[in-house]
């Protein structure tokens, strides 16, 4: 297991902040390694780069700052829960930024909930809201995502049938693909639901019934490798240029273009962040700096930790004296009409009911080995 702990951390572990100088523990249990290392390693540069503006700019007043304390959960459940409690209990950390996965978010949904710690997980599955107040998550659900883009695959290619592959081990993903079914049920011959493991990168059983079937549209809501692997595959396999492939968020990651090549070109993905697209002031400053920094164009994860970053900056201005764990909470999930990169830009962000994150999705698709906004 790898860790990495500030020095400060021992000296500072209180939950309650006093006047002097604070300096603000968040726990950052994230995927380096692992199934889910697309997500967590993009998510945590877009983090620090917003928590280095805040700190660089005194945003949170004079002698305040955040530390962030940074774990690998190696995209394992039992891993995450285990960071959770030695960041929470030992590095007494004030909130979780993290982890970076459906899975080991709601893994780690009733421990957060049980030490009552704030946590702002990367994760779709409502279920994370539902177990306690303490749990929370950043990406918007199921149904807001997977609705847009299944009603923009129905109006756009009009197919006659579809096939959906589906994860058996992401609820997340698993739940996407159950909204695109309710949307689509009725209005074309869905086939029976294909499924796979987030690991798996053998698809040739799968890809040769694609291009047995042909149908006119196969939706795919897996992590970025093994969608591209299916597509990669089906291409391979003989599946004509007429079958249509439509992707879930996971596929708006670099590692989707790198993998899957030509393969993927023309391919519709949903996504929740396109922040190059974006011509508002806040969006143009973090692809500058960020590029400035990092040498790349920040990606959807990117996007998704830098509003992370923010929303707990923002949270920690907003809550009440002293800061507590539970004044954190209450700002949090109290954010109304933040600007963010998060979503297209035609509004901005907000916890809703049920704590709920609200923010519009965006539609893009690959043109010429680069992600474009769908047309």
């Amino acid at each position: 297991m790898k860790f990495r702990l500030s020095a400060m951390a021992a000296l500072v572990g209180a939950t309650t902040l006093g006047a002097s100088a604070q300096e603000i523990l968040i726990g950052v249990p994230a995927s380096l390694t692992g199934t889910y290392a697309f997500v967590g390693t993009a998510a945590l540069k877009g983090l620090q780069h917003a928590v280095d503006e805040i700190n660089t700019n005194k945003e949170l007043g004079a002698g305040r700052s955040i530390k962030l304390v940074i774990a690998d959960d190696g995209s394992n459940n039992n891993q995450s829960i285990t960071l959770v409690n030695r960041l929470v209990n030992v590095d007494k950390v004030m909130a979780i930024a993290g982890p970076s996965a459906s899975p080991t978010v709601l893994a780690v949904s009733p421990v957060v909930n049980q030490l009552q710690v704030p946590m702002l997980g990367i994760a779709v599955s409502t279920a994370v809201n539902k177990a306690g107040p303490w749990s929370n998550r950043i990406l918007n659900s199921p149904a807001t995502l997977m609705t847009a883009l299944t009603s923009y695959t129905l109006e756009t290619y009009k197919p006659r049938t579809v096939m959906t592959v589906a994860s058996r081990d992401n609820d997340g993903a698993a739940a996407q693909s159950k909204v695109a079914r309710s949307v689509m049920d009725g209005k074309v011959t869905l086939m029976a639901e294909e499924s796979a493991l987030m690991a798996e990168t053998d698809f040739s059983a799968l890809s040769t019934k694609i291009a047995t079937q042909k149908p006119d549209v196969v939706m795919i809501t897996m992590n970025d490798a093994a969608a591209a692997n299916i597509i990669l595959q089906s291409k391979q396999a003989g599946v004509p240029a007429s079958v249509r492939f439509v992707a879930n968020n996971a596929a708006a990651s670099a590692s989707f273009l790198r993998i899957g090549g030509r393969a993927v070109e023309g391919v519709l993905v949903g996504t929740d962040a396109f922040p190059e697209i974006r011509s508002d002031a806040l969006a143009r400053n973090f692809v500058a700096n960020f590029q400035k920094r990092y040498n790349a164009v920040p990606d959807q994860w990117n996007a998704v930790g830098y509003t992370i970053g923010r929303l707990y900056g923002q949270a920690i201005i907003n809550a009440k004296t002293p800061l507590t764990r539970q004044t954190l909470l209450d700002a949090l999930v109290n954010l109304k009409n933040v600007p963010v990169v998060l979503g297209s830009g035609r509004g901005n962000f907000s916890f809703g009911v049920d704590r709920e994150p609200g923010y519009e999705p965006i539609l893009i698709t690959i043109k010429d080995g680069k992600f474009t906004p769908a047309p």
